[in-house]
C-alpha cells in the first residue's frame, strides 16, 4: 500500500505522515457526515480542511487538482491500516479472556 501524497500550490509533494488515532477519527467523523445537501463550493472547502490536517498543511496551499483525491487517498490509507491490523486478530479474542 503506497502512502498517499499530495502536491502544494508550489509544486512541492508533501507525504501523509503516519496515521494517528486522531487521523483516524477525523476520517471517521468526516465520513459519517450527511453530505448529499453541500455545494461544489462546500465539498471542495470542507475536503481542503480535512486533507490539511491529514497533511499538516494549511488548505489553501494546497492544489486544487489534489484535494479531492488526497483525501480519498488519504482516508482509504488510514482505514485500510486499521482493518489490516485487525484481520490479524484472532476471531474468538473475547471468547479466549472469558475462559
Amino acid at each position: 500500500m503506497d502512502i498517499p501524497k499530495i502536491k502544494l500550490a508550489t509544486g512541492e509533494e508533501v507525504t501523509l505522515p503516519r496515521p494517528n488515532m486522531k487521523m483516524w477519527r477525523l476520517v471517521a467523523e468526516y465520513d459519517e457526515k450527511n453530505k448529499d445537501e453541500w455545494t461544489f463550493h462546500e465539498l471542495m472547502v470542507e475536503h481542503a480542511k480535512i486533507v490539511g490536517q491529514m497533511f499538516g498543511v494549511n488548505p489553501d496551499d494546497i492544489d486544487p487538482a489534489y484535494v479531492v483525491p488526497g483525501y480519498l487517498d488519504g482516508a482509504r490509507y488510514v482505514i485500510n491500516l486499521v482493518n489490516e491490523k485487525l484481520k490479524k486478530l484472532p476471531k474468538n479474542a473475547e471468547a479466549e479472556e472469558a475462559k
